[in-house]
């Protein structure tokens, strides 16, 4: 695109780059070089030259014209324009090329497009104003109808969000409950070819970790393990009541299996009891998850009667 250089002299005589302007633009059916008559001012210029100014205004030229009545009658003047045309202006006041106006009026590049505006015609054909145009209209309101609705969605996501959390919040600890006496069932089993102290142990209840697992004798653990897994770990979530679901309790037993099943070669004794403590967890597991089921249904029983009762207190205050 073509750019013309707009240079302009100050006082000193010193040439000013001002600003850049745009060529080649279309006309817009505006007559720049009668702008009173092309926006109807010339009515409101009469009412100025017909309006008197009342002579009590005399003395707040006091100090600008002199301090002497004779030099402040002949100064003052009896109509608006007057008065204006007296007003001091430091700089030169020169027609402006039409192009320069256009450009003054038309946007950057790369500007976000505003509301378009229609030029609002009487019957006669006469121009009377700017008025937004319904294409313009119609984007503005879809585009607050879209944000109001991207609102109200995420408002509805946030409120399910944070009922989804308290449900888990509230199963976690109805199941810690639950979990407490089964993960202390599956820590009390013990087995006659694994001493520890002189006594039959649990080799799962022993908590491996990469700083110990030296000093226990399995060094290269981690090189087939990779989630440690254990009954102690199990029981530490229990407490924290980081449960939510049965399922989770689950894959950390199952995860405790395969860790064993692993590090451990078939018919090795832990390969072995990891086996038997999977069995004996499965076959506890259909009472514990009953019991669970059980519990979820009374509070969805539960809710669904304080839900009821609240409507109907809210019916009566009507």
């Amino acid at each position: 695109m073509l750019c013309s250089k707009i240079l302009i002299q100050d006082f000193n005589g010193m040439t000013l780059d001002v600003y850049l302007l745009r060529d080649d633009i279309e006309d817009d059916g505006i007559q720049y070089s009668n702008l009173m008559q092309e926006f109807q001012l010339e009515t409101y210029m009469e009412k100025m030259n017909a309006t008197k100014l009342p002579q009590t205004y005399h003395h707040l030229l006091r100090g600008v014209v002199g301090n002497t009545s004779n030099r402040l009658s002949e100064d003052v003047k009896s109509n608006l324009v007057g008065l204006l045309d007296g007003v001091p202006f430091d700089r030169p006041i020169q027609p402006l090329p039409e192009n320069f106006l256009r450009a003054a009026f038309q946007l950057p590049v790369g500007s976000k497009p505003g509301p378009l505006m229609q030029r609002v015609k009487e019957k006669d054909g006469k121009h009377t104003g700017m008025a937004r145009s319904p294409s313009s209209q119609t984007a503005v309101s879809g585009g607050k109808a879209s944000t109001t609705a991207e609102k109200a969605k995420g408002k509805s996501e946030d409120k399910k969000e944070k009922k989804r959390r308290k449900r888990e919040r509230e199963d976690a600890n109805m199941l810690q409950k639950i979990l407490a006496p089964l993960v202390m069932e599956l820590r009390d089993v013990t087995w006659v070819k694994w001493i520890v102290h002189g006594k039959p142990s649990n080799p799962f209840i022993q908590k491996i970790t990469r700083d110990n697992c030296k000093r226990l004798g399995v060094p290269t653990y981690f090189e087939y393990v990779t989630e440690a897994m254990d009954l102690t770990r199990m029981k530490e979530k229990v407490e924290k009541a980081e449960y939510h679901k049965i399922d989770q309790f689950s894959h950390d037993v199952q995860q405790v299996v395969k860790n064993a099943t692993t590090f451990n070669r078939a018919g090795e004794p832990v390969h072995q009891m990891a086996l038997e403590l999977e069995q004996l967890y499965f076959s506890k597991l259909k009472t514990y998850r009953s019991t669970f089921e059980e519990l979820q249904q009374e509070r969805k029983k539960r809710k669904k009667e304080e839900k009821k009762k609240k409507k109907e207190k809210k019916k009566k205050g009507e």
